[in-house]
């Protein structure tokens, strides 16, 4: 949530700097344009079921995947683990979603695991 509101309030910075900079002495915010607590209610709306500390871990290890094929791999990992799939089967399904080496699956593993039960 932190980082969602960094993120907010960044985004409300760059507006300000950008209306302080213009030529004809500022942009002109609409009328129907958020307040401040629509903006966070807003972030909350728009929050993805991914928990922020786990998509962080996963794109140390998978730079290169999207938010939603990382939610998509992360769910179908905590489908087997809710199987009780066999550990080494699992790390290595896991290297296969995610296109890595097979050397990375148990970190994929260890990293998703703990995360199940909000990501399903």
């Amino acid at each position: 949530m932190t980082a969602r509101r960094t993120l907010a309030a960044l985004a409300i910075g760059a507006l300000l700097a950008l209306s302080a900079c213009s030529e004809d002495g500022g942009l002109e915010v609409p009328t129907d344009s958020p307040s401040l607590p629509d903006w966070e209610s807003s972030l909350d709306e728009l929050a993805s079921e991914l928990p922020a500390d786990l998509a962080t871990d996963l794109w140390e290890v998978v730079p290169d995947a999207s938010p939603e094929e990382i939610l998509h791999n992360a769910q179908e990992i905590c489908g087997q683990v809710a199987a009780n799939a066999d550990e080494e089967q699992l790390a290595r399904d896991a290297a296969e979603l995610f296109g890595v080496e097979e050397a990375e699956g148990p970190t994929i593993v260890e990293t998703v695991k703990p995360y199940c039960d909000v990501v399903g």
